[in-house]
């Protein structure tokens, strides 16, 4: 429990609600004495998640997953143990206790002080400005609202930042993707001579920036923080913090860029949010439907914008839901919601957003785009198309519906059978967790960095451990071994042939899945070890007693599980 006391961990979850921690993030239902709700980590259209009140306890009867209060907020918002518990206890009135090394993310803590101290730096050179602060005046942005969104500005200097926040921080302002350094091993501050919005995360904190150029021949025109151990483009939007602040709408708009979020802002749709230069993520939609009714996509005129609007719309399908709808507002060309607004004024945007199209009819005009429907030839390749999107939404009314809807186009019905998973693929599903581990590792040894060297395989109850402690060890002593040279150090037993043949099997995973893969392994095996530890000091509790420090530790140990 990153060193907090078990005993303030008991008193903060005795005095919260884990109804009042969740039922702001999602809609809960009275079912009997519980709660129930659809999941907010699986899709799916029946719901599974209950939450018990009187156990401070909720699970997903559909994905298995289950928690208290501290891990509800770390599986929905995203948080770190010791941030979860903070979180709960402010909102509790309590204050976690200063146990020294307690908080095992001073690290991260360090770097969103030196990331707020920058904001500061930018916001007070934006204020001292007058030349800025003239540009933004005359995009139509109040000082007010440049205050709401934190607006700053990056001198056009060289080192300003770095001599502002002491040249000993250096190595942090790096990490935090301040400064950049170039080939000849010069650093210099990143951001020069723009106009500055800070990111934040769902708690308010400055974790990343965006800098716009304000000369017309800067390159380029927007300049994004890198990925850092704050942030992850991915998986922010900007302005979302700002968004439920600052409206109570169901609605969400989602539109490109930071000034049509501050713009919207500025006219009183204060539900905006953008992503941050990249496209739109399965984790942008899965996060927005969390928390509101409707996703409104509201991109650029251009081809460009029509493209990602439906990119969107593809990657929306998986995770769409029955009690959910998304729509798309496509402005006229070389529009953006910034101008837009202006030139049509709030109502007229209003009522656009008012007709914005369904999901659904986006999708069939696509489909139906280029084909003569009134053919046969026509009506197939429509068929045939539609079988790709139908497969990739959740079983549910929607899409019974949506079929029902091609099939009356089409004039014939669907031979829907998606197709079967590819039989390798299927039987890697099939492996225990000790074999994938094993074939995966043999595949890609430098993923070994996610299990510690010292993690005790024997203790799991599994056949081939021996082996993957082997190989981890190996991995380990010598971290850019390869393959072959991990194979030969098993040419002597019995388990070569096996291996060689695990060597030699298509996994049908990316390096993206197979990281994954390898961390709800470690999950499962330290599930697994923390169980039979359990089970030990129960038996020894019952025969023979415990030390203190034994019970210190079943405590832990029984605490962990429940999170």
């Amino acid at each position: 429990m990153a060193g907090i006391p078990s005993e303030f961990i008991d008193q903060l979850l005795d005095r919260v609600d884990i109804v009042d921690v969740i039922s702001p993030r999602i809609t809960l239902k009275k079912a009997g004495k519980d709660y129930q709700a659809l999941c907010p980590f699986h899709t799916e259209n029946t719901p599974s998640f209950t939450v018990s009140q009187n156990k401070q306890f909720y699970h997903c009867f559909g994905c298995g997953k289950s928690g208290s209060a501290i891990g509800f907020l770390m599986e929905f918002e995203g948080m770190e143990f010791v941030d979860s518990v903070e979180t709960l206890a402010q909102s509790a009135g309590m204050e976690v206790p200063n146990q020294g090394n307690y908080n095992t993310n001073n690290s991260s803590k360090n770097l969103y002080q030196i990331v707020e101290n920058a904001n500061r730096y930018f916001v007070n050179h934006f204020h001292n400005n007058q030349d800025v602060q003239n540009y933004i005046t005359n995009r139509g942005i109040s000082p007010e609202t440049c205050q709401t969104f934190q607006v700053g500005y990056a001198p056009d200097q060289w080192d300003g930042l770095l001599k502002k926040l002491n040249q000993s921080n250096q190595a942090e302002l790096l990490k935090a993707g301040l400064l950049a350094q170039n080939d000849a091993g010069r650093i210099y501050d990143k951001f020069r001579g723009r106009i500055m919005f800070p990111i934040q995360d769902r708690r308010g904190r400055v974790i990343a920036f965006g800098g716009r150029a304000l000369l017309p021949d800067q390159k380029p025109k927007y300049l994004n923080s890198p990925e850092t151990p704050l942030f992850h483009k991915g998986k922010e939007l900007y302005g979302l913090n700002i968004a439920r602040k600052h409206s109570n709408s169901k609605s969400i708009i989602v539109v490109e860029g930071y000034m049509d979020v501050i713009a919207l802002h500025e006219v009183g749709f204060k539900n905006a949010v953008a992503t941050l230069g990249t496209a739109t993520s399965q984790h942008h939609i899965v996060t927005l439907l969390r928390s509101y009714e409707e996703i409104v996509f509201c991109f650029d005129g251009d081809q460009a914008g029509i493209d990602a609007a439906f990119k969107a719309l593809v990657i929306s399908l998986p995770v769409y839901r029955d009690d959910k709808s998304i729509r798309f507002l496509f402005l006229p060309d070389k529009h953006d919601p910034d101008t837009y607004v202006k030139e049509v004024g709030t109502q007229a945007f209003q009522t656009q957003l008012d007709n914005a199209s369904m999901l659904s009819t986006v999708l069939l005009k696509k489909l139906q785009e280029n084909l003569n429907i009134n053919t046969i030839d026509g009506r197939a390749q429509f068929i045939d198309k539609s079988k790709a999107y139908l497969t990739e939404l959740p079983k549910g009314q929607f899409r019974k519906l949506l079929t029902e809807e091609i099939e009356q186009i089409a004039k014939s019905s669907i031979d829907f059978k998606p197709p079967k998973p590819p039989m390798k693929l299927q039987s890697i599903d099939q492996w225990t967790p000790v074999r994938k581990a094993i074939a995966i590792l043999l595949n890609q040894p430098g993923l070994v960095i996610n299990f510690p060297a010292d993690m005790k395989f024997n203790q799991i109850q599994q056949n081939g451990t021996n082996i993957l402690q082997k190989i981890v060890e190996l991995c380990h002593q010598s971290p850019n071994i390869s393959t072959a040279s991990l194979l030969e150090n098993f040419r002597n037993e019995e388990t070569y042939s096996h291996l060689s043949t695990l060597t030699s099997t298509s996994l049908n995973l990316n390096d993206e899945q197979m990281l994954l893969e390898l961390k709800d392994i470690k999950k499962h095996f330290e599930k697994s070890i923390r169980k039979i530890k359990i089970d030990r000091l129960r038996q020894k509790q019952a025969n023979d007693g415990l030390t203190n420090e034994e019970k210190q530790k079943l405590v832990e140990l029984l605490t962990n599980q429940i999170l």
